[in-house]
């Protein structure tokens, strides 16, 4: 039976950050399973109407992608989610032509392999790290504080994680965090990608970004804008998930 992959993911419109995150990604797809048998999507439209429009590059939503495959005589189709959790993007995804790989944070051991990574973890010298995550309106947006969670159990109660649209927020954070003697944070993208949220709600000198907001608590904050695709851990956790589904 031919196979075919759609690496899918949300997208971004920032090129320095697709190439280092999800195209890095889909490279290392086709190094192991063939160029020709893979294909990209985007489920966000707006992301695929804006790169069309600056860059005049099409990409396929999944539908797409997938007819795209069928159509090349692919009988069964994998589509690589790149998504974190199980929210409303992954939640979009067809099944119809084949399986569709886990998100990032499916399994007890996906919570562990983050919080363990030294290097994803490292504090760079900073009193606290609090990382970025999207968040999600439904269910599923209690991964993070899972996640969080499984920071406290490993003692490291200095590693927050706080959401753009989900339920604990950086203001939340803000309240944790005072009376422990935190002088200076590292700000990090608990994203795939290090786009828009990153570069302009984390990272900005703009009055409500999370930078400005904990420098007006007194913190001496540092940004960093490496999306988590660009962590050799993380993209081997995605391979590893389409690995399962590939069988």
């Amino acid at each position: 039976m031919k196979k075919a992959i759609l690496v899918t993911s949300f997208g971004t419109s920032h090129k320095d950050t697709r190439k280092k995150c999800l195209d890095s990604i889909q490279r290392e797809v086709e190094e192991k399973y063939g160029s020709e048998n893979v294909e990209r999507a985007y489920t966000s439209g707006i992301i695929r109407r804006i790169i069309e429009k600056k860059e005049g590059v099409h990409i396929f939503d999944q539908e797409e992608g997938l007819k795209v495959l069928k159509d090349k005589g692919f009988e069964e189709i994998i589509t690589m989610s790149l998504h974190i959790l199980d929210g409303i993007e992954y939640s979009k995804l067809d099944d119809k032509f084949g399986k569709i790989s886990k998100p990032l944070l499916a399994d007890d051991e996906d919570f562990k392999k983050i919080v363990e990574n030294k290097e994803f973890n490292d504090l760079e010298g900073d009193d606290a790290i609090v990382f970025m995550g999207h968040g999600t309106e439904i269910e599923a947006d209690y991964a993070y504080q899972k996640l969080q969670e499984e920071y406290l159990k490993a003692g490291k109660s200095n590693i927050f994680i706080a959401t753009v649209e989900g339920e604990v927020t950086i203001k939340d954070i803000i309240e944790k965090m005072k009376g422990k003697g935190f002088k200076k944070i590292l700000l990090k993208p608990f994203m795939i990608v290090a786009g828009d949220h990153a570069k302009n709600d984390m990272s900005s000198d703009n009055e409500d970004s999370w930078k400005t907001m904990l420098k007006n608590e007194g913190y001496e904050v540092t940004s960093v804008l490496k999306g988590m695709g660009e962590y050799k851990f993380i993209r081997e956790m995605f391979m590893d998930k389409l690995k399962e589904v590939y069988i």
